[in-house]
């Protein structure tokens, strides 16, 4: 999600954007730009596209810097301080446990927190966010704005009384919860090979307009600007 809305973002929607991967020791981030750095070079298909997008925006890729999570903060600020950046996204680990991401977590912004209608993921998650809030609202100078959710992995009908019902929660909690949705969807693992043409998520292009409908991405990025109050060169 990081990828796609960071693309998105960036080559449709004119916002300079940059992200933090946070994933050590592994950088999956990192390592997806340079698949895909590779990819396009040994595909003609890839430059063709490409020298297209150059032709239409003229922009580069984004960058993509590696940090630990307990960095991360000083290494947004040090892309802030170096680049004319509208959005920096931190990717962080996928558990709280990693060290140094709560500390992380409070001086962001805002975190972004995809969430899934599974009872056991729910329960975690508003056990958290809530420790989070009360925690921000009780300490004086911690950056953190707001922590904004939004639904994702949504299937037609095996989540839909889930979803209901802690959409409800949320709401009696008066968390910040975004109305686009995320549907369950093969097509966001897509990446670009050196023998595929499909793809979805890509550090250097953005997704194609026929994988875009029904993917949730448009209308997400579109209330992500409003929310953050992100202005559009």
């Amino acid at each position: 999600l990081t990828v796609v809305l960071s693309s998105y973002l960036h080559f449709e929607k004119n916002l300079n954007v940059a992200i933090i991967d946070c994933d050590s020791p592994q950088h999956s981030l990192v390592r997806m730009r340079e698949r895909d750095k590779k990819a396009a070079a040994n595909n003609a298909y890839y430059q063709q596209l490409l020298n297209q997008q150059w032709e239409r925006v003229k922009k580069k890729a984004y960058p993509i810097v590696g940090a630990t999570a307990e960095k991360a903060r000083e290494a947004a600020d040090e892309l802030a301080a170096n680049g004319d950046y509208d959005l920096i996204f931190v990717d962080l680990p996928g558990t709280v446990e990693s060290t140094g991401v709560f500390r992380t977590i409070v001086n962001m912004d805002y975190v972004l927190t995809p969430t899934t209608p599974d009872l056991i993921i729910m329960q975690s998650t508003l056990a958290f966010s809530t420790t989070v809030l009360d925690y921000v609202r009780n300490t004086k100078d911690v950056p953190l704005k707001d922590i904004i959710f939004f639904w994702n992995r949504l299937k037609k009908r095996t989540n839909v009384e889930v979803f209901k019902s802690y959409s409800e929660v949320m709401r009696e909690l008066h968390l910040t919860v975004l109305d686009s949705t995320l549907p369950d969807l093969c097509r966001y693992e897509k990446e670009i090979t050196h023998c595929k043409r499909a793809f979805f998520r890509c550090t250097m292009l953005p997704p194609p307009a026929r994988q875009l409908e029904g993917s949730g991405i448009a209308e997400l990025a579109e209330e992500l600007i409003v929310k953050l109050k992100l202005v559009q060169s």
